[in-house]
């Protein structure tokens, strides 16, 4: 199949390089990140739209050569991986397995308190969330809940059960369920859920893995260092996608970080200062794609027959060889787009004068399969590269600068390198520091300090963020995202929000990251489906909200109406006490004793009176709130 070539002009200039990598062309349309997919130059039009789809653009697209001179010409070209913006009507099933650590520290408050009520745990938050997400699943999916700490904790976990008749109730009964103890360790938990998929009976529903923890795993290191290429935990890891959710300021994120990396997963921290609405957003993130895939198994090879690839750049893929171009991308969503950088040479040699021939540019080749079925579908783009040979040495100066969406990358890429230089000179300090977890604001604040000191440098050096305004290339996004993440630093929380960035641009998909700008939680790549999950999420977290205000009024109204009804009848009988006429003791004994047990005989039947009224009001109180609860789906607050 054809792809749309892009021509230039060539004007003149005095003193002409040997070598000239394009005419001069007209400016391209202004990038965002946001706007990342805005079409590109030399791309494939005729590819139906419910295809995944391969497209090639690069600069130049026309080669001008002195013919008196051999050099090594170097470039490059921008390869697209670019699943179809919507879905059928009904959604591929999947399974979901969740793993939901209950250790003992999912029991503290999920935020400190300005009142005196009692805060909610971790726990109770991670609870209201899981039940949003399970309504969000349809009934030909299916979902297990593994709760674990330093094991699996098999009496308060399931196996995958669908989520029609009674599997959703049986879920959020489980769900509900959870009590937190014990220590905190990844391998057994997600050893469980491999096997559980590996066994499936049925497997042609896509399988997922989510980790929710606030722990740290003393039992093993998720590093590189620890884990070798051939060690089986690796093997574990790369069979089923794993998507980590951190809550924030407990968790270990390097480690979450590691594990998703290695799945091809995605890590999301999670603040649970908000009362919960983030950990909503993060599943709703997750299964809004989880629901919209459209490939699975997708890789994408990028060849030459005429040109050198010296090197691809692919973020968190892995490239087989540079030779070969395979790029493993695995599940793909509705909406989603991947972006890779190759990297070409090029020996002119001796060629006659004049349009001379057209070099077989880059090629890719693009095969996946559809979910839920077992056929391969394949894309194929080329892009072809003419060569002029110029009669003269005096060529026009005019040096290309790379294709736009080639600098964005560049630098989205080189932004991920930096901060992974940054967290290993963190953690390399926490080493020294004794190791451990948890919140160190003063070794933070001195990677605050070094990321300033390398982004500022890095603006002022780098080769692609300078040529950024010359293509009318935004680049705006990420040095905001670098601001923030700085600022995060010195606050004390962004080693989590700096993960979270990190996976989010190696992988090129939506995570949340708590402390970058709240406009948009998901980033850059959320899909549509994203988008539109996570205002249902907020939806309904504003009417249940808003439920939960109305109920406490009507139950606090109750109340009152409860214990003024008892406070009445006290005062009644205290009336009638009072209008008992006083005994004297000089009135006869005989009266005396009448009076005196005429009042004890009032007493008796006072508390009785009173502790039949307040028992009918105890009555009337319970089956009040399980009123309450049937009709806002939830108790109050109290």
């Amino acid at each position: 199949m054809s792809c749309r070539r892009a021509r230039g002009r060539s004007s003149a200039a005095a003193a002409p390089p040997p070598l000239v990598l394009m005419a001069r062309r007209a400016p391209p349309p202004p990038l965002t990140l946001v706007a990342r997919r805005a079409s590109l130059r030399a791309v494939k039009m005729t590819t139906p739209a419910e295809k995944v789809r391969a497209s090639v653009a690069m600069n130049p697209p026309i080669l001008l050569l002195d013919y008196s001179h051999q050099v090594t010409l170097s470039g490059t070209a921008v390869v697209r991986v670019e699943a179809p913006s919507s879905t059928k009507k009904n959604h591929a099933p999947i399974d979901l397995i969740m793993l939901i650590n209950i250790s003992n520290s999912m029991s503290w408050p999920a935020a400190s308190s300005p009142t005196t009520e009692t805060p909610s745990t971790r726990l109770d938050l991670l609870k209201r969330a899981m039940k949003f997400m399970t309504r969000q699943l349809d009934d030909g999916d299916r979902l297990a809940i593994v709760a674990f700490n330093d094991q699996v904790v098999k009496e308060h976990s399931t196996g995958l059960l669908e989520m029609s008749g009674s599997g959703r109730m049986a879920i959020e009964k489980k769900v509900d369920g959870l009590v937190a103890k014990g220590d905190t360790a990844f391998k057994p938990s997600l050893e469980y859920a491999v096997k559980l998929l590996d066994e499936r009976a049925d497997k042609k529903r896509v399988g997922f893995i989510v980790l929710i923890s606030d722990g740290l795993d003393k039992q093993v290191k998720w590093s590189d260092e620890s884990i070798g290429a051939n060690d089986p935990v690796r093997a574990l890891l790369r069979k089923y996608a794993v998507h980590t959710l951190g809550l924030c300021k407990g968790d270990d994120p390097k480690s979450l970080h590691y594990i998703a990396e290695i799945s091809y997963g995605t890590y999301s921290s999670v603040d649970l200062a908000d009362g919960g609405k983030q950990i909503t957003e993060a599943l709703a993130v997750c299964v809004a794609g989880f629901k919209t895939v459209v490939a699975v198994d997708a890789s994408v090879d990028i060849r030459s027959s005429s040109l050198q690839v010296t090197r691809i750049d692919s973020g968190g893929y892995t490239v087989r060889s540079p030779s070969s171009g395979g790029i493993y991308v695995g599940t793909l969503y509705a909406g989603e787009v991947k972006d890779f950088v190759a990297h070409f040479s090029y020996r002119t040699g001796t060629h006659a004068r004049g349009y001379h021939t057209t070099l077989n540019g880059i090629n890719a080749v693009v095969t996946c399969r559809p979910s839920a079925t077992t056929s391969i579908t394949t894309d194929t783009c080329s892009v072809a590269l003419p060569l002029h040979v110029s009669d003269t040495a005096a060529l026009p100066a005019n040096p290309c600068p790379p294709h736009p969406v080639a600098l964005q990358q560049a630098v989205r890429f080189k932004a991920a390198d930096l901060l992974v230089s940054v967290l290993r000179e963190f953690h390399a300090l926490k080493e020294e520091a004794g190791g451990g977890g948890g919140d160190d604001t003063v070794l933070q604040a001195v990677a605050a300090s070094s990321l300033g000191k390398k982004w500022a440098e890095f603006k002022k050096s780098d080769e692609s963020w300078k040529q950024a305004p010359g293509n009318l290339l935004d680049l705006g996004g990420i040095d905001g995202d670098m601001d923030a993440v700085v600022g995060s630093l010195k606050r004390g929380s962004g080693v989590w929000c700096a993960y979270s960035w990190l996976s989010s641009h190696q992988m090129q998909r939506a995570t949340t990251a708590t402390g970058l700008p709240a406009a948009d939680h998901a980033g850059p790549f959320c899909t549509p489906a994203m988008a539109a999950m996570v205002r249902e999420a907020h939806k309904q977290m504003a009417e249940e909200a808003s439920a939960q205000e109305a109920g406490t009024w009507v139950v606090g109204k109750r109340a009152a109406e409860l214990l003024d009804d008892i406070n009445k009848r006290f005062e009644l009988w205290c009336k009638v006490d009072h209008d008992l006429p006083p005994s004297h003791q000089d009135e006869g004994d005989e009266s005396s004793h009448l009076a005196a047990g005429l009042r004890g005989d009032i007493n008796r039947a006072r508390q009785h009176h009173i502790y039949l009224a307040a028992d009918h009001a105890i009555k009337q109180w319970r089956s009040f709130l399980a009123s309450v609860e049937k009709t806002h789906g939830h108790g109050p607050d109290m």
